[in-house]
C-alpha cells in the first residue's frame, strides 16, 4: 500500500462520514438495517465475552472504526470498558452520548486506526472492526497490528465486509450485484452511479473521487477472508469465518437468506496465544 492510497482512503472516509445524515447512514448499512445481520454480530460479541471469561464490566474492548455507536450495542449492554477509535470527531461525539445513555463511559480517540495502533502500548481483551477493514487499503497490515494489541487469551473480531468476488459462487455474486443495482436505482443519483460504474469497468480510480476510496474494496474486488484467517491463525488458537448474505433492500435481504446465498463475512479469532 502506498502512502498516497492510505491518505486518499482516510480523506475519503472523513469526507463521507463527518456530516452524514443518520437515516441515510443506516439505509446504506445492512448490518444496522437488518436485524438478522445484527444478530450475527451480537452472537460473535457474546462468544468473545464468554471466551475472555471474566466479568464483562472489567473487559476492555477496543472498537476500531467505531463511528457513531450504532453498531456498539453488544458492548454497551454488558457494560464493558470501551475505547472507541474513529477518524470522525462528530461521529464519536454521538457514540459517547449513546454509551452514556446505556450507562457506559466510552473513551473516544479521534485518530486513524493504524496511527493509533502504532502510537500506543495499550492492550485489550477484545478488539473489533465492524464494517471497517474494507475501507483500508492494506487491511492485512492493520489486522496484524490489531492482533499485537490483544491480550493473551483475548479475541479479535471483524464483521460486515464483502467476500472476494472471485471466491464466491458465480450466481451468488451475480444476485448480489443485481440486488445492489436494483436498490441503487430506487435511491436516485442514477446518472452519477452509471458514471462511477463506467470508470470502474475501465479500471479508473481517482483519489479525488470519494466513492472510489471510501469503500476501498471496489479497487480490489472484495476482501480476502482466507488471507485474513491465515494471518490470524499464527496468533490465535481458533479462527472462525462466518459467511452470510448482506444486501441493502429488506425484500432482497429476505430473498437471499431464503436461498442461503452469501456475500459478506465476519471473523472471530479467539484464544490469543502467548508471544
Amino acid at each position: 500500500m502506498s502512502e498516497d492510497e492510505r491518505t486518499a482512503a482516510l480523506r475519503a472516509n472523513i469526507s463521507a462520514y463527518d456530516n452524514i445524515d443518520e437515516r441515510e447512514y443506516k439505509n446504506g448499512a445492512p448490518h444496522l438495517k437488518h436485524e438478522s445481520i445484527g444478530r450475527i454480530y451480537e452472537t460473535l460479541a457474546a462468544s468473545a465475552l464468554d471466551q475472555v471469561g471474566h466479568d464483562s464490566k472489567t473487559v476492555e474492548v477496543l472498537e476500531l472504526g467505531a463511528g457513531n455507536g450504532l453498531a456498539s450495542g453488544p458492548w454497551f449492554m454488558p457494560g464493558v470498558r470501551l475505547t472507541a477509535v474513529d477518524s470522525s470527531e462528530p461521529m464519536l461525539r454521538d457514540l459517547v452520548k449513546r454509551a452514556a445513555a446505556s450507562g457506559v463511559e466510552a473513551r473516544p480517540v479521534v485518530a486513524d486506526a493504524l496511527d493509533y495502533l502504532e502510537s500506543t502500548d495499550d492492550t485489550f481483551d477484545i478488539i473489533t472492526h465492524v464494517s471497517m477493514i474494507h475501507h483500508v487499503p492494506d487491511y492485512l497490515h492493520l489486522l496484524a497490528r490489531s492482533a499485537a494489541h490483544v491480550r493473551a487469551g483475548g479475541c479479535l473480531i471483524t464483521f460486515q465486509d464483502p467476500l472476494r468476488y472471485d471466491k464466491v459462487a458465480f450466481h451468488h455474486h451475480f444476485i448480489d450485484r443485481a440486488s445492489y443495482f436494483a436498490w441503487r436505482v430506487g435511491q436516485g443519483n442514477v446518472k452519477r452511479g452509471l458514471k462511477t460504474r463506467w470508470r470502474r469497468l475501465r479500471g479508473v480510480y481517482s483519489p479525488d473521487e470519494v466513492v472510489d476510496f471510501e469503500d476501498y474494496h471496489v479497487v480490489r474486488d472484495g476482501v480476502d477472508s482466507a488471507a485474513i484467517a491465515s494471518l490470524l491463525e499464527d496468533s490465535f488458537a481458533k479462527v472462525q469465518i462466518v459467511s452470510y448474505w448482506s444486501t441493502y433492500s429488506r425484500i432482497l435481504q429476505s430473498f437471499g437468506e431464503h436461498l442461503r446465498l452469501v456475500s459478506s463475512f465476519g471473523i472471530l479469532a479467539s484464544g490469543r496465544k502467548l508471544n
